[in-house]
């Protein structure tokens, strides 16, 4: 009986362990494929907005990810999404890298990034970063509003004193500031036209990085650690030849030289030039 009761309390105990480790998986994967927070631009009037997405997948997936969400762009016309950029490159460690810039009209800009992160966990990849960062023009915008209402309430008492003026040295005076006034308020009617050109779109990138075929690496090791055995290789063959290149010549002079003194020719040389007394000994 007594074992029935441990039995049982060790499979409990064991359910328990498998539950809690499932829910720690649970979490996990969570946590990977979780979606940024729910903020709409339209929360936020006058800040213009730019969305900027970092995803991981497979290599072999990035193509048809990137391709998936530029065909989704263009479907929804020029007026509502444009493609401004886009780049997809392999390094020479075949790890793969892409990014896709576009610009969407405000209103659908949160929809469209939630769609893009969609497909990519479709394609069994996730999504790394998220960042949304805002821009609030409306102080820029509120300030050149009023300079411009200024600038043109003294634009046109100048043009009216302009017109009873007479004598030509102040008429030359009151053109000189109406013309720097215009110029003053051409600048102003830019500010507010690029604050709005920001308003009127949302700028949003994509990039996409591969896990070089194994998951967890960047690259695939094994290909690495090939790639690295056979640049040593190459490295030591190199060194190796660069020695004799540098070593044989000198080998091969020092080799004649010694033949030469060993040789009958050389015998004779050292003996005609050798001192008389160390020719005598050697009679003897």
């Amino acid at each position: 009986m007594r074992r029935l009761k441990l039995i049982t309390t060790g499979l409990a105990l064991l359910a328990a362990a498998c539950s809690s480790n499932r829910g720690g998986e649970s979490q996990e994967a969570s946590y990977d494929v979780a979606e940024a927070p729910d903020v709409s631009p339209t929360a936020a009037p006058g800040v213009a907005f730019r969305y900027s997405y970092l995803f991981e997948l497979q290599d072999e997936a990035i193509a048809v990810v990137q391709e998936a969400h530029a065909s989704r762009c263009e479907s929804l016309g020029i007026n509502r999404c444009r493609i401004t950029g886009l780049q997809y490159s392999v390094s020479q460690n075949n790890a793969v890298s892409a990014s896709l810039e576009v610009k969407l009209e405000p209103g659908i800009a949160r929809q469209f990034g939630k769609a893009a992160t969609k497909d990519v966990r479709d394609a069994s990849g996730r999504i790394r970063k998220t960042e949304f960062t805002g821009e609030d023009t409306e102080p820029v915008t509120t300030g050149a509003t009023r300079e411009q209402t200024d600038i043109q309430e003294r634009i046109t008492a100048l043009e009216q004193q302009l017109a009873t003026t007479r004598r030509d040295t102040e008429r030359a005076q009151l053109q000189t500031q109406l013309n720097d006034l215009r110029a003053q308020l051409a600048n102003t009617r830019s500010v507010i036209a690029e604050a709005g050109e920001r308003l009127a779109s949302t700028p949003m990138t994509f990039n996409y990085y591969g896990r070089g075929g194994i998951s967890g690496f960047r690259a695939n090791p094994i290909s690495e650690a090939l790639r690295s055995f056979v640049a040593s290789m190459v490295t030591m063959i190199t060194v190796v030849l660069q020695l004799l290149a540098y070593l044989l010549p000198w080998a091969l002079l020092l080799a004649l030289l010694v033949l030469m003194f060993r040789s009958r020719p050389g015998r004779a040389a050292r003996a005609f030039f050798a001192p008389r007394g160390e020719m005598e000994t050697t009679d003897e």
